[in-house]
């Protein structure tokens, strides 16, 4: 009998443990992930055909922009981005990247901007927001730290250089943080006077619940250790986790959603399963593409001029 006990305390113990390592790992896939520097881009051949940029374009000034860099804090955290300033301009558009990449793989979309004509008609600011590029190591919590990052960007282009009008544009988890900054720190920028007058999400998150759901049942994590881990994630992200979805989020500013079919990791289902909730809201705009990947729509030679085409009908009517 005493052997049998010891040996059912031997597995219970055994069991918790690994499930203790199985919540901590699959929370820290979740949170964070290997930032990426400048100079890791700059000499991977196969970064800069992932970032979608020539090997003789490093920086704004490449692609026709005069640009200073900037450095500021979100909380604690210490980021950097370059300014693009147009002395007519009276709009400023952030471009935030997604997660496991920088503000380098926002350049293509300068280009972009010039060939429609419309790089005169924006400030520009392009960040590393947190665990990108220069900027600090830290967790972004699938977007939700993105957002506070992108309202602390919005506060100092405000105090510094008396900007007021904000386009966001966002991809992937900067899809989501843009979101998220628009609705969730609405009173604080009312407060400040800040306006965001439009928001363009590609390849956005469309459901942070469902998408860690989603990641769990394709590693074949048992459902009670979901359960679990949820529950931790929600209290990560102060109690919100149910309002990190789109269908929440939007509603009140004109935006336009781009996604393409065949997007393998925010999936073109789950972002339909949130649309509908929003499709008869004449604010937004959902433009779909059979052909592209996940945040590479514009960079696909297929899809290129459509793409332009829904962005700069978006930003001029």
């Amino acid at each position: 009998m005493g052997l049998l006990i010891t040996i059912n305390v031997l597995f219970m113990i055994f069991f918790f443990v690994i499930a203790y390592m199985s919540i901590r790992y699959f929370i820290n896939q979740i949170e964070k992930y290997p930032r990426v520097t400048f100079e890791e881009v700059y000499n991977s051949k196969k970064l800069r055909q992932k970032y979608n940029i020539e090997d003789n374009k490093a920086n704004p000034y490449d692609y026709g922009y005069n640009f200073k860099e900037i450095e500021y804090k979100s909380g604690k955290i210490q980021l950097y981005g370059w300014l693009i300033e147009n002395k007519e301009a009276t709009k400023t558009m952030i471009i935030s990247h997604g997660r496991g990449v920088n503000r380098l793989a926002s350049l293509q979309y300068l280009e972009m901007f010039k060939n429609i004509g419309l790089d005169k008609e924006y400030n520009f600011f392009i960040p590393d927001l947190r665990n990108s590029g220069k900027s600090d190591v830290a967790k972004t919590k699938m977007g939700y730290c993105f957002g506070q990052d992108i309202f602390h960007t919005m506060e100092m282009l405000n105090e510094r250089f008396g900007k007021n009008n904000f386009t966001l544009y966002g991809f992937s988890q900067g899809g989501m943080g843009s979101a998220i900054a628009s609705k969730m720190y609405v009173k604080a920028l009312r407060k400040k006077g800040i306006v965001i007058d439009k928001l363009i999400l590609d390849s956005s998150i469309s459901n942070i619940r469902k998408r860690i759901k989603e990641d769990a049942k394709k590693r074949r994590v048992p459902k009670f250790i979901v359960s679990v881990i949820v529950r931790i994630f929600n209290l990560r992200v102060g109690s919100h986790l149910d309002k990190l979805r789109l269908s929440y989020l939007l509603k009140r500013i004109p935006t336009l959603i781009i996604q393409s079919k065949n997007d393998k990791a925010t999936t073109y289902g789950m972002l339909m399963e949130e649309y509908n909730e929003l499709a008869q809201n004449e604010n937004i705009k959902l433009k779909v593409f059979e052909k592209g990947s996940h945040t590479r729509i514009y960079a696909d030679p297929e899809c290129k001029d459509e793409y332009v085409e829904a962005v700069k009908e978006f930003l001029t009517n």
